[in-house]
């Protein structure tokens, strides 16, 4: 395996890194492993094995020559520098694979406190960026393990990826990936600068917010059954994705109501839409772009909220289009002249202008490969998703595995009440299950 090429997404989170030094994006997941309890050295071993079978794993940031380009992309006399993601051969493992107590408390408090500890530790990009964390101390029966990567290096498809390669045991890696994008059409142009003139308009800012966001990341999670999703989006005839959005709405109104008793203009998530084709399963990289969409806590009644937001998906989806422009523009081997880092970084910060989005809302899917960590079956997986820390109030993901769902809520500690919104998001969820009716014959 040869070096490669960063793509723009890559570019524009480690930018954002560079830029604002303290300032870092990690993505992770948190494995539940049944089984005997698992050791460190067995755990080391395992990882060792893959590692040998899995070169995308030992990537890390390599600096080669390249000869400059100017406005119009003519060469120079004089060489620069261009990063490339470049294969190891010597990757320590035990730099990669440690022991972390859970020193806080025990159970699932003790687990988010300690996670949300690792949280302000960056990984180290001058090594491939990723590590795992045996847990100890909890109380949780098994062994729990926790996988962390740089979001310069994985969006939420290269996180599946990378757990399929260090854990999976079948040739199923993932959610299903299109064959490639079509060319873009003058169609495709005009609405996607139509997205991006209502993009313009400011969302709403509640007051439950609690002002700007401060203090370190935090997170809550709850698990569902992904039939339970399923059934609800069948019986009500729209997507999965329709069910998790218009779920979040009704968490948000029923966690800020008294800012709803009277019409106001929406609040509006940005949603990641993946770009990766199926060529590209296999690269840890960013194929990412993200689209605003309008979130109706205004609205009382549940099943209405579901049908808006079901209204707004399917006009965004209305005639193709959706990712088409952005695949062929940033999806790039090579950087273009104008992308400076100032602006790679305010394009990777697009989740956290407060002034336009209120959160972000990521389903990466139904991961369908099984995992298992030294013939110990993985259980459960809860998704970690990112969150501009001392920018942005809350980031929302929904990972599936096996038969369950995980919604995970990473909320600035700054923001009151945000360990309620799991729950609230739960119920509403049940709501949505009782109203549904029974399933049609």
């Amino acid at each position: 395996m040869h070096d490669r090429s960063l793509t723009i997404g890559d570019h524009a989170f480690l930018a954002f890194t560079r830029r604002f030094p303290g300032e870092f994006l990690d993505v992770g997941a948190l494995l539940y492993v049944g089984g005997p309890p698992l050791d460190l050295s067995a755990l080391r071993a395992h990882v060792a094995d893959r590692l040998r079978l899995a070169p995308h794993l030992t990537e890390q940031l390599h600096s080669v020559a390249s000869p400059p380009r100017d406005c119009r992309g003519r060469g120079s006399q004089a060489e620069q520098t261009s990063l490339r993601w470049a294969p190891r051969g010597d990757v320590n493992v035990d730099d990669h694979v440690v022991v972390t107590a859970v020193r806080e408390g025990t159970g699932d408090d003790g687990l988010r406190r300690a996670i949300d500890r690792l949280a302000t530790q960056p990984i180290d990009l001058g090594r491939p960026p990723w590590m795992l964390h045996l847990l100890r101390g909890h109380s949780a029966e098994g062994t729990l393990v926790l996988y962390r990567a740089s979001h310069a290096h994985q969006d939420g498809g290269a996180l599946y990826r990378a757990l399929h390669l260090l854990f999976g045991e079948d040739d199923e890696t993932g959610v299903a990936l299109p064959q490639a994008f079509p060319a873009p059409r003058p169609g495709d142009y005009l609405r996607l600068a139509g997205r991006n003139l209502q993009g313009l308009a400011p969302t709403r800012a509640l007051a439950a917010w609690g002002g700007p966001a401060r203090g370190p990341a935090r997170h809550t999670w709850v698990t569902t059954e992904l039939d339970a999703l399923r059934q609800i989006a069948r019986r009500h005839s729209v997507t999965v994705n329709d069910v998790y959005l218009a779920t979040i709405a009704g968490a948000l109104r029923q966690w800020s109501l008294l800012e709803w008793h009277r019409p106001h203009r929406p609040i509006h998530a940005l949603m990641p839409i993946s770009i990766r084709t199926s060529a590209e399963q296999e690269l840890l990289s960013n194929f990412t772009t993200g689209v605003r969409i309008a979130l109706p806590c205004g609205e009382p009644d549940p099943v209405r909220r579901l049908a808006r937001v079901a209204a707004r998906t399917r006009r965004l989806k209305r005639g193709g289009g959706l990712g088409v422009v952005e695949r062929r523009h940033l999806a790039l081997a090579e950087l273009p002249p104008y992308a400076s880092q100032r602006f790679l970084a305010h394009a990777a910060s697009s989740g956290a202008r407060t002034r336009e989005v209120a959160l972000v809302a990521s389903n990466p899917g139904h991961l369908r490969c099984r995992l298992a960590v030294a013939g110990r079956p993985v259980t459960g997986l809860v998704g970690l998703p990112p969150l501009f820390v001392g920018r942005q109030h809350l980031s929302v993901a929904l990972f599936g595995y096996g038969e369950h769902a995980h919604a995970t809520f990473t909320a600035s500690a700054s923001v009151p009440g945000h360990e309620t919104l799991p729950d609230l998001w739960l119920a509403e969820l049940g709501v949505l299950a009782e109203l549904a009716g029974p399933r049609p014959r």
